[in-house]
């Protein structure tokens, strides 16, 4: 079966900006469904459990989206390897960049459950967390890391689909997913009683289930997803097996580290903010998930730019790649504001969702929101598309530099300065991270112009 019998959509034809705002829109409702997965599990738990485990949720959330940010970036490797191949024309490029990454998806969730299981209670225990929810949030961390398998593949198999230039199979599989969670939230939680533990157990039978819907999927509408076990031997054979590997962590492994640094500073910003007490603990959780839905659209976008540059280099078109660029910026910021602005407008009631608390904690939350959620929407965009175009044109180091700025010099130093020397408590913890992407989305602007000026000038 030849590639044209496939669905596989062209990122190199028409207008740049309405094709990638056409081709991000469902990637962008794809990620607001896969993070229904942990939003739901606080929600149905602050209602059912209470404050301890909201607690817990919100402290085993920052290590859980940890893991996800992960298996994001390492399998962005499979979305710029398959994207260049896809842009060239090359299908066996293509089946073999898709089985490296199938094995890098393996081999990542075999290490990160030995580490979650390993090390779940010593990470709360420094993080602070208080003694009545320290046990609950250990066992969630504990379930979810024996489930990574289902979470790096669900993440392979979407990647392969979004280097095809298909976003409707990404949101397909989330739509499934986000469906199984709630429905599994409302029997184990609320229906069993098992609370916390309940919450994991749902969170990694609903990614299982999209991993498989997902390998059948791509499996289906592409040839190059085919005959993977043959395919895998005679790549073994000719020595392909390691080169195709090394394509996809050339680009995967630096995304993931960047990941796990600018997630880590959450982790940072989490454990100074327990210090506060659990009422702030709370809220600053609540806030943090209500905020990071903001910062989803972007991500979206930043999916689609790596596809459609990774596509488009392959082409031998730099100029559209830039295009791609520009356009990513644009539809990212107009989406992020969007939602900004909702969030704003109801911060109160959405923090209410999270069951019933005391006004003192709502109005921590709200304040978290019209700090961290505001103006600084437009850098926090502007960073992940041009990050995103970095990765995709040949710079994957530059996108992690500008994480340890983002993560390290801006979010975790500002923090600490703000709070402690300057007195400001943790008002001032909450205001570095409003701060924290403005300097990382002027140097991915200034290797755009860079990039531009080089391969538009030959």
């Amino acid at each position: 079966m030849s590639a044209s019998a496939d669905h596989t959509s062209s990122l190199l034809e028409g207008s740049a900006p309405k094709r990638l705002a056409a081709f991000s829109a469902p990637l962008v409702a794809a990620n607001l469904l896969q993070y229904v997965y942990q939003f739901v599990d606080m929600g149905v738990v602050g209602n059912v459990v209470g404050e301890t485990g909201l607690v817990a949720i919100s402290n085993a959330s920052a290590i859980v989206f940890i893991i996800s940010s992960i298996a994001i970036g390492f399998m962005s490797g499979c979305t710029v390897a398959v994207g260049n191949r896809v842009g060239a024309r090359d299908e066996q490029g293509q089946r073999r960049a898709f089985i490296a990454s199938l094995g890098v998806a393996l081999l990542g969730a075999a290490a990160i459950t030995l580490a979650g299981c390993a090390f779940a209670k010593p990470i709360f225990t420094l993080m602070g967390v208080p003694d009545a929810s320290l046990a609950q949030t250990a066992a969630y961390l504990e379930i979810v890391s024996l489930g990574t398998a289902g979470l790096f593949l669900l993440n392979a198999a979407c990647a392969f689909l979004r280097a095809q230039g298909d976003s409707a199979g990404p949101l397909a599989i989330m739509a499934f997913s986000a469906a199984a969670n709630v429905a599994l939230d409302l029997i184990l939680i609320a229906g069993a009683g098992l609370g916390v533990v309940g919450a994991a157990i749902a969170t990694v039978a609903a990614q299982g289930a999209g991993a498989v819907f997902a390998l059948w999927l791509a499996r289906h509408r592409y040839a190059s997803a085919r005959s993977v076990l043959r395919s895998m031997r005679e790549a073994r054979e000719r020595g392909k097996a390691i080169a195709a590997a090394r394509d996809v962590l050339r680009v995967g492994a630096p995304m993931a580290v960047q990941q796990a640094v600018i997630n880590l500073s959450y982790v940072l910003v989490t454990a100074w903010l327990n210090s506060y007490g659990p009422t702030i603990a709370a809220a600053s959780g609540v806030g943090l998930k209500i905020s990071t839905i903001a910062g989803l659209p972007c991500w979206g976008v930043g999916q689609a730019v790596s596809a459609a540059v990774s596509q488009s280099i392959g082409a031998g078109m730099p100029e559209r790649a830039i295009a791609f660029a520009k356009s990513g910026c644009l539809v990212a910021i107009a989406a992020t504001v969007g939602i900004q602005i909702v969030v704003q407008l109801g911060a109160g009631w959405l923090v209410s969702l999270f069951g019933d608390s005391s006004r003192e904690l709502i109005n921590a939350a709200v304040l978290y929101l019209r700090i961290t959620c505001s103006v600084n929407g437009i850098f926090y965009a502007a960073m992940y598309a041009l990050d995103s175009f970095a990765l995709a044109s040949g710079a994957p180091k530059l996108a992690l530099a500008n994480s340890l700025i983002d993560a390290f010099a801006m979010r975790a130093g500002l923090a600490w300065l703000l709070s402690v020397p300057l007195g400001c408590g943790f008002i001032g913890i909450y205001a570095a991270q409003a701060a924290a992407p403005v300097l990382p989305a002027v140097v991915g602007f200034v290797y755009l112009q860079l990039w531009e000026r080089r391969n538009l000038s030959r």
